[in-house]
C-alpha cells in the first residue's frame, strides 16, 4: 500500500513537472496575444492619423501651390520692374541731354541777341528816321530800309526762338522731375516686392519643412511599430509551435526569411545609392540662333535647357519600380537660367501638382517642350519665345527634394528622348 501511495506520489509530482512549463507557456502566450492587440490597436490608430495627414498634405500641397505661384509671380514683377527701371533711367538720361542742349542753344541765343542790342545801341535810336531825314539817294536809302526791316525780324524771330527755347527748357526741367520722382517710386515698389518675395519664399520654407518633418515621423513610427508586430506575432508562433513541438522547425523558417529580407534591403540600398549619381553632365545652354527650318530639321542641333548634372537615362525604370523616366532630370543650382531650345509659342504657364512652377513651349509640327520645378516663369501663355530666351529659373517647386530641372519633349504628346535632339 504504501509502495503503490509513493508510487502514486512520484507521478504526480511528474505530472506536476511536465504541465508546469506548458501552463507557464500558455500564460506568457495569453501576454503576449494582450500585448500584441495593443500594439494593433495602437498601429490602427496610428495609421488613421497617418491617413488623415496624407489628407491634409493634400490641403497643404494647395497650400505649396499658392507659395511657389507668389514666389514665381514675385520673381516676374522683380525682373519688370527692373526693365521699367532701366526705360526710365534711359528716359532721365535722354531729357538731361536735351536739357544740356537747350540750355547752350539759350546760351548761344543769348550772346547773339545782346550783339545785336548792343549793335542797335550804338547806332542810336531811329535809323530808319534817319535815312529818310538825311538827305541821301533814295535808292540808297530804300536798301538800307530794306536791310534794317530784315535786321527788325531777324532780331524779332531771334528772340521768339528763345521765348520758345526757354518754355521748352521748363518743360523739360518739369519732365525730368517727373522722371526723377517715377524712378523713385519704381525703386520703392521693388524694395517692397523684393521684402515681399523673401516673405513668400521663407513661407514656403517653413511648410516644406513642417510637412516633411510630420510624414517623416510618423513614417518612421509607423515602420517601427509593423516591426515590433511583426516581432511579437513571431514570438507568439513560436511560442505556440513549441507547445506543438515546432519551434525548430519553424524558427529556422524565419532565420531564413530574416536573411532574405536583410539581403533584400541591402541590394534595394545599393539601387538606391547608385540612382542619385549622375549618369552624365551638361556644360552647354541654348543660344540665340536663326533657321528657317521647321522643328523636325532642328534635330541633333540644339541643346539641353540648363547646365548640370543628368540624373537618369530616358526611358529608365523609376526608384520603386511601375514607372519609367519620360525626360531627363538635370540637376542645377538654384536661380540659375532655363532657357528656350527653340523658337516657339508659351501654350502653358502656371503651377501643376507634382510638376510645381511648369512652362511648356509649342515649336510647331506637333513638338513640344516641358519645363518644370521653377522656382519661377518668366513667360506667360500666348508669349513667342527665341532660342536662348530666359523662360524660368531652377528651382524645386512641386515638393522636388533636389534643385533642378525636369525637362521633356513630345511630338503628337508621346515622350521623345532629348538626347537625341542635343549636339
Amino acid at each position: 500500500m504504501i509502495k503503490r501511495y509513493r508510487v502514486c506520489v512520484k507521478f504526480f509530482l511528474v505530472l506536476l513537472t511536465l504541465c508546469w512549463p506548458l501552463a507557464a507557456s500558455a500564460n506568457q502566450v495569453d501576454r503576449k496575444k494582450s500585448e500584441l492587440d495593443a500594439l494593433k490597436q495602437r498601429l490602427q490608430t496610428l495609421q488613421q492619423d497617418f491617413r488623415k495627414n496624407q489628407a491634409q498634405r493634400k490641403e497643404a500641397a494647395d497650400e505649396l501651390r499658392q507659395s511657389e505661384s507668389a514666389i514665381s509671380n514675385g520673381m516676374r514683377q522683380l525682373r519688370q520692374l527692373d526693365d521699367a527701371r532701366q526705360r526710365t533711367q534711359s528716359d532721365l538720361q535722354t531729357l538731361s541731354q536735351q536739357v544740356e542742349a537747350t540750355e547752350a542753344r539759350i546760351r548761344q541765343q543769348q550772346a547773339h541777341l545782346a550783339q545785336a542790342l548792343k549793335g542797335a545801341y550804338q547806332r542810336g535810336q531811329g535809323d530808319a528816321l534817319k535815312l529818310i531825314l538825311n538827305g541821301a539817294d533814295p535808292n540808297q536809302a530804300a536798301r538800307d530800309l530794306r536791310y534794317l526791316a530784315h535786321l527788325s525780324r531777324a532780331q524779332h524771330a531771334m528772340i521768339e526762338a528763345l521765348r520758345m527755347d526757354l518754355a521748352k527748357l521748363g518743360d523739360l526741367q518739369q519732365a525730368a522731375a517727373q522722371k526723377k520722382n517715377e524712378l523713385t517710386r519704381l525703386q520703392a515698389t521693388r524694395e517692397a516686392e523684393q521684402q515681399k518675395l523673401l516673405l513668400d519664399k521663407r513661407e514656403r520654407e517653413r511648410v516644406m519643412s513642417r510637412l516633411a518633418a510630420e510624414i517623416r515621423k510618423q513614417q518612421r513610427e509607423i515602420s517601427s511599430l509593423k516591426r515590433d508586430e511583426r516581432s511579437l506575432t513571431d514570438l507568439v508562433e513560436r511560442l505556440n509551435r513549441v507547445m506543438a513541438q515546432q519551434a525548430a522547425r519553424e524558427a529556422a523558417r524565419a532565420r531564413a526569411a530574416a536573411q532574405r529580407e536583410q539581403k533584400k534591403q541591402k541590394e534595394d540600398r545599393r539601387e538606391g545609392g547608385a540612382s542619385r549619381k549622375a549618369v552624365a553632365v551638361n556644360t552647354e545652354t541654348p543660344v540665340a540662333f536663326r533657321s528657317d527650318r521647321p522643328f523636325s530639321g532642328l534635330k541633333g542641333l540644339l541643346r539641353l535647357p540648363v547646365a548640370g548634372e543628368l540624373m537618369n537615362r530616358f526611358g529608365a525604370p523609376r526608384e520603386g519600380g511601375g514607372l519609367s523616366w519620360k525626360g531627363l532630370f538635370i540637376r542645377s543650382d538654384q536661380g540659375a537660367a532655363v532657357k528656350a531650345i527653340a523658337a516657339g509659342q508659351v501654350v502653358f504657364s502656371d503651377w501643376l501638382r507634382g510638376f510645381g512652377n511648369l512652362v511648356i513651349v509649342d515649336h510647331g509640327e506637333g513638338y513640344m517642350s516641358l519645363y518644370s520645378n521653377n522656382e519661377s516663369l518668366y513667360k506667360q501663355v500666348g508669349e513667342r519665345v527665341q532660342p536662348g530666351d530666359a523662360i524660368a529659373t531652377v528651382g524645386n517647386s512641386g515638393g522636388q527634394p533636389d534643385t533642378g530641372l525636369y525637362f521633356e519633349m513630345r511630338h503628337q504628346s508621346r515622350p521623345v528622348n532629348p538626347l537625341l535632339w542635343v549636339k
